[in-house]
């Protein structure tokens, strides 16, 4: 009987709207057997970190218009025939709206605990993060992080693997397309929210096993993942894969060969990335607080070098269930109290504080875990998981300005998993690298690619892009031919190969490679644009032209493109269309000085209102 009903209900669950990768199932199936975990979780802000928008979970102030005064925009939000559209735009000296862009919004990532942000999709699958965001403890509109300075990457910052991995449930991309050098692409329709699967594993198996051999209990409970029954490192891994990343300025790297979405509970972390720290100039490690340092930071405690490892997330936190705001203090005391008597608590003589009193003694978190201002999320006031002996007073939640960390030197984090001798070298130079074409980190990674000799690919391209980013177009081409000998037809390679020779003066066979690249793989923006640009040097402007419609095709928020598509419009002798490419442009991106310029001598008597009174 138990069974048919199992199966009934399988059957009547509605079918999902996301595909789902290989031994996934819908998380909802969940629900059949584990309601008493399956119901509450749905409260949990990861069961809500991605989502399309819906008027119903509203909970921002779409009346009110935002002003960045750095970068002199304009920013709106709403909702209409139940879709949500972002707005941004400038006023010029006589309050007229100029260099007005318009976007659909096509995805929410965050739960709106803390805040939410906001991401658009083109038509080649790539998504792209807003600029603005609601801080939901001001109850306001602000910058979103990394977005607050004048000349910031408005609509064209894009939202890549590693950061969807941790805020969401794996999509299904083709095999191999997830590894960090692979298209950052997504199907049309994704995962909503942070499922079961991304800490029991994937499901497909334990389904199978709880319909057809119900008997078998060992069974069913083998074929899924309970991080509460494993090793102490690899529970840690499970709530670590997301919540452990020691700085936002320079991410871990994964482990060469392995896909962004490949990583499964139950196995170690390490063999799936590489983390690292990092020392920034005039500032203590212990004293970097960031809004993901909840392990970083709890791991710097007393209290969990002297537990031995077994204090972890699960000492305070049913990840099921969103403690209610009234049983939280109650509910982290008796986790306190596992360890800690009562009578050691000094409270009388901490509380002598002016800054402490009142503070109640029934609540250990608000004097030992006191809520700080994080440094990259400045409108956001978080947990400090670093279990202190004597609490920080008002500075902790003292006003902060966005500013990028200057760092001085990275290290593995984990240097007894982690990698050792020249591979650890080269993981960390790519660290850097992927943050910035540092010139002494490409040197670094070239001296010891050789002595590594690591037998993927992933390190090979990140030195020819960096050479590339650098200039270094003739050693570039050193590297690209490396990599084509080992693995012929990489289309990445082929792209970059292209471009050093362009440089190089080598312009017919870069054009000849673009062009048969491609034929091959229509799909991708960026061969469509290079083509384009070195047709138009070549004097093809037809050609040159189709190329970079091609390219706006699949990625319509390419500023560059559609101010070349007006360059070689103009040449052409299409005046209007040359001005509507410029306008395009500067839409997209009010900076583009060349397209403000170009649009002045296309369209002088509608360019002057584009330009006048906004310029900071």
């Amino acid at each position: 009987m138990r069974f048919l009903l199992l199966m009934t209900a399988l059957a009547a669950l509605p079918a999902a709207a996301a595909t789902l990768p290989p031994g996934y199932v819908d998380d909802r199936s969940c629900k059949i057997c584990h309601r008493d975990q399956y119901l509450p979780y749905q409260e949990v802000g990861m069961a809500r970190s991605f989502y399309r928008p819906d008027p119903g979970k509203a909970i921002e102030d779409f009346d009110a218009t935002y002003f960045h005064e750095p970068s002199r925009r304009h920013y709106e939000m709403g909702f209409a025939d139940g879709r949500l559209t972002f707005r941004r735009y400038q006023l010029d000296s006589g309050d007229a709206r100029v260099n007005v862009y318009e976007q659909e919004v096509d995805w929410i990532l965050g739960s709106g605990h803390t805040s939410r942000t906001y991401l658009f999709q083109t038509p080649n699958g790539e998504l792209y993060q807003l600029p603005v965001a609601w801080y939901t403890q001001t109850a306001s509109w602000g910058m979103a992080p990394g977005f607050d300075d004048a000349a910031h990457l408005g609509v064209t910052r894009r939202a890549r693997r590693e950061c969807l991995f941790c805020h969401n449930a794996y999509a299904d991309v083709s095999p191999g397309d997830d590894h960090h050098w692979g298209p950052h692409t997504y199907p049309t329709d994704l995962p909503e929210g942070t499922g079961c699967q991304r800490c029991h594993g994937p499901a497909g198996k334990h389904v199978r096993a709880a319909t057809e051999e119900m008997k078998n209990v060992e069974k069913v409970r083998s074929s899924i993942v309970n991080p509460a029954k494993l090793p102490p490192r690899l529970r840690d891994d499970v709530c670590d894969q997301c919540h452990l990343q020691p700085s936002v300025a320079l991410a871990g790297v994964r482990r060469f060969g392995r896909g962004d979405f490949s990583y499964r509970p139950g196995e170690p972390l390490a063999d799936y990335l590489v983390q690292v720290d990092v020392d920034a100039e005039g500032e203590a490690r212990e004293e970097r607080f960031e809004i993901n340092h909840h392990p970083y930071r709890l791991r710097q405690s007393k209290c969990y070098e002297a537990s031995g490892r077994e204090l972890s997330c699960l000492t305070c936190h049913d990840p099921h269930r969103k403690v209610p705001a009234a049983q939280r203090a109650a509910h982290y005391r008796a986790a306190c109290l596992g360890c800690h008597q009562v009578d050691a608590c000094r409270l009388d003589e901490m509380t002598a504080d002016a800054s402490l009193a009142g503070t109640d003694p029934g609540d250990c978190v608000a004097c030992h875990m006191s809520r700080r201002r994080t440094q990259d999320v400045v409108h956001v006031v978080m947990t400090d998981h670093l279990i202190r002996r004597r609490p920080g007073g008002p500075e902790l939640l003292a006003p902060r300005q966005e500013s990028a960390p200057v760092l001085v030197d990275v290290e593995i984090l984990d240097r007894e998993r982690g990698s050792r001798g020249a591979l650890a070298e080269v993981y960390r130079a790519i660290a850097v690298l992927r943050a910035s074409a540092s010139p002494s980190a490409v040197d670094h990674l070239a001296k010891m690619l050789p002595a590594a000799a690591p037998p993927q690919i992933d390190p090979y391209l990140d030195l020819a892009k960096a050479q590339i980013s650098l200039h270094r177009f003739a050693d570039a081409e050193r590297t690209l031919l490396g990599v084509l000998a080992r693995w012929p037809g990489h289309p990445l390679a082929r792209e970059w190969l292209a471009l050093a020779r362009f440089q190089l003066g080598r312009e017919d066979a870069a054009v000849a490679e673009l062009r048969e690249l491609v034929r091959e793989h229509p799909g991708r923006a960026e061969p469509w644009f290079n083509l384009g640009l070195f047709l138009t040097r070549a004097g093809e402007l037809e050609e040159a032209l189709d190329c970079l419609r091609r390219a706006l095709a699949a990625r319509p928020n390419m500023a560059p493109a559609w101010y070349y598509a007006g360059v070689v419009s103009g040449a052409l002798g299409r005046p209007d269309d040359a001005a509507a490419g410029y306008r395009r442009a500067l839409e997209i991106d009010p900076n583009h000085d060349r397209a403000r310029l170009a649009l002045g001598e296309a369209a002088p008597e509608t360019s002057t209102r584009s330009t006048l009174g906004i310029t900071p």
